[in-house]
């Protein structure tokens, strides 16, 4: 079976929320057997960026009026996938680009309000554009690729609107509507499998060749973005050197990495932990796309050299050993809902549903749970379960303190303290300035009234900003 999924967003970051859903299940012949879909108005929490709003084309006016609170949307999603897993067992999560967003958007939807998003490993997950990736670089010839251009770069897009329009399934622009995405997908499928013969129950997304070993050189088939204007490739090919394969796990040494290292440190022994640990390049079976080929003689003589290296260097053979190094020397001091998996599974999902409960039956007990909490504190679980406490509480009560509010809105909205990547977020001011100036700029009856409704919104947020900061 297949759940079919997409999502319109707030923000490309995972701080923002969902604001549009859809879910299409499928047999595995592709026939639809039931749908979810709903739109999720804004927490106070949420300031949506313009360029989200121009692409997903939602009028904020119309979805603070219609939209469901988000606790709400995330029991509606959490009960209808419970109950296709309880009637026909396991299921595969697919969408398009999904794995690197869509995924995280549902599992932070679910962990807000107390709801495991893994449901007892019985929901999986595939993504569409590793399966067209693939069938794209093995048929070549008859593929219809696209060639772009973006910032003075040429390169072939895997887009959704551009793979449908170019395989004539789509004759105008995408709409960006959570519903009609799914859908597109699902008849981009159907047509891929009748014209490359190839079903998605049969792909796979990590493969490795049958003789291989830790001695084997591999290699894989990437998209090509040259850095200069000359024509890009259909694909080109990285190399690896395998350093730890478990069954869900593969952690590979990627060689010109490496290679680039150690030409420039003439002197191996001073090259660093941190230099190597950025040679090695993670694969979760569940998230990424990995079908590696062995590699000829000729190539595995270039790296040679480097291959003795790896064998005799400590750091390298301490993370074969002990693959844990290598997630504990990575792992980042970023926000909760960056890393949502951090709070742990087995008793704190189910305080976070129960506290859930207890707020909306009685607001007034939030100062009293809230030191509670406090003071039986001794982890770092703990404390990610108080934060994420504090932000359900503001998202379900309407008439929440709005001191308490601004602890959340500063560190995002204005010091950016919150951010994986502050560098690349927008404080509030400068998302105001980016709505002002795009209502200058020309745009169609429709976005200019997109934009107005938002500027509407922009307006409620700075009064909150403003009356405590």
């Amino acid at each position: 079976m297949f759940l079919f999924y997409d999502f319109e967003t707030s923000s490309r970051e995972l701080l923002g929320q969902i604001i549009s859903y859809a879910f299409v299940l499928t047999d595995s012949h592709l026939e639809p057997l039931d749908t979810l879909t709903g739109t999720i108005k804004l927490n106070k929490t949420q300031c949506p960026e313009v360029g989200a709003i121009l692409t997903n084309k939602i009028n904020i006016n119309d979805l603070q009026k219609k939209g469901h609170p988000e606790y709400e949307a995330a029991e509606h999603v959490f009960n209808f996938i419970s109950t296709i897993i309880a009637s026909y067992g396991q299921i595969t999560l697919v969408g398009f680009n999904s794995n690197n967003f869509d995924l995280g958007f549902l599992r932070n939807l679910l962990v807000r309000y107390g709801f495991n998003p893994y449901f007892s490993g019985k929901l999986k997950n595939l993504d569409i554009l590793h399966w067209i990736q693939s069938i794209a670089f093995y048929n070549s010839e008859n593929f219809s690729w696209v060639l772009t251009e973006k910032d003075e770069k040429r390169y072939y897009s895997f887009k959704l609107e551009d793979i449908t329009q170019a395989n004539a399934l789509l004759s105008t622009a995408q709409s960006h509507d959570a519903f009609e995405d799914v859908i597109l997908t699902i008849k981009l499928v159907t047509y891929f499998e009748q014209k490359y013969k190839f079903k998605l129950t049969e792909f796979t997304p990590i493969s490795l060749p049958n003789d291989y070993d830790c001695q084997t050189v591999l290699k894989q088939r990437y998209r090509h973005f040259p850095e200069d204007n000359s024509p890009p490739e259909k694909y080109i090919y990285r190399y690896f050197l395998p350093l730890v394969t478990q069954p869900k796990t593969l952690l590979l040494i990627k060689l010109d990495l490496l290679k680039n290292l150690l030409d420039s440190h003439p002197d191996r022994s001073t090259i660093t932990n941190s230099e190597k640990l950025e040679c090695i390049q993670y694969i979760n079976s569940n998230k990424h796309f990995f079908n590696a080929e062995s590699c000829l003689k000729d190539e595995v003589n270039t790296y040679e050299s480097m291959i003795e290296f790896i064998q005799n260097d400590s750091y390298f053979n301490s993370i074969k050993t002990t693959p844990n190094i290598y997630f504990q020397a990575i792992k980042k001091d970023w926000d909760i809902e960056y890393q949502i998996h951090d709070i742990g599974f087995d008793h704190h999902i189910d305080t976070l549903r129960k506290l859930k409960h207890d707020i909306l039956a009685n607001p007034q007990c939030y100062t009293a749970i809230l030191n509670q909490l406090l003071t039986s504190r001794k982890t770092q679980q703990d404390t990610y379960l108080i934060q994420l406490f504090n932000r359900m509480y503001l998202n379900i009560i309407e008439t929440a303190d709005l001191t308490l509010l601004n602890r959340y809105l500063k560190p995002r909205y204005i010091t950016k303290q919150l951010y994986r990547n502050n560098e690349e977020a927008l404080t509030f001011l400068q998302q105001k300035e980016e709505l002002e100036k795009a209502l200058l700029e020309p745009q169609s009856d429709n976005d200019i009234s997109l934009l107005l409704a938002l500027k509407d919104y922009y307006n409620f947020f700075e009064s909150q900003l403003t009356t405590t900061v």
